[in-house]
């Protein structure tokens, strides 16, 4: 008869664990990107895995190639500052992320960088890669799960 009842009360808390993890996992969307200071130490003459490595992510796509060389598309993203109308001034408010800009790096035939452009108007960044939102999940199964366990 014990046996029974644990057992029946782990099927129903893994039906309630499951449950709760699709309610309450978000799916955020997001290009890698890179900080806009890993942007601004870009120097003309570097080699693409130089950039890439300075810039901690593959590139996003891959714009033109021609005869002239080519061109690649990383992404990186603004920091923008939230503050309260009322208190703006130049060092208040708290560090906040931007939207995304798409960076158009050119390279010669050689492999050198020979041009580096921004567009933060180029139109909407395409979604790449899907990651659950574990903040969200854990604040939303904890007091459950505590509960839970407070019934038995």
């Amino acid at each position: 008869m014990f046996k029974a009842e644990i057992m029946r009360t782990l099927s129903y808390f893994t039906i309630f664990l499951i449950l709760t993890g699709f309610a309450s996992s978000c799916i955020l969307q997001a290009p890698k990107y890179s900080p806009v200071e890993n942007v601004l130490k870009l120097q003309l003459g570097m080699s693409q895995d130089e950039v890439s490595a300075l810039l901690k992510i593959p590139p996003h796509d891959l714009k033109s190639k021609d005869t002239s060389g080519y061109v690649l598309i990383y992404k990186y993203r603004l920091t923008e500052r939230n503050t309260i109308p009322l208190f703006m001034g130049p060092n208040n408010g708290v560090k906040a992320r931007g939207k995304w800009v798409d960076l158009f790096v050119t390279f010669s035939p050689e492999g050198k960088v020979t041009a580096i452009n921004s567009c933060s108007e180029c139109g909407d960044t395409e979604i790449r890669e899907r990651r659950i939102d574990t903040k969200v999940f854990v604040t939303l199964t904890l007091p459950y799960v505590l509960v839970f366990l407070k019934l038995d």
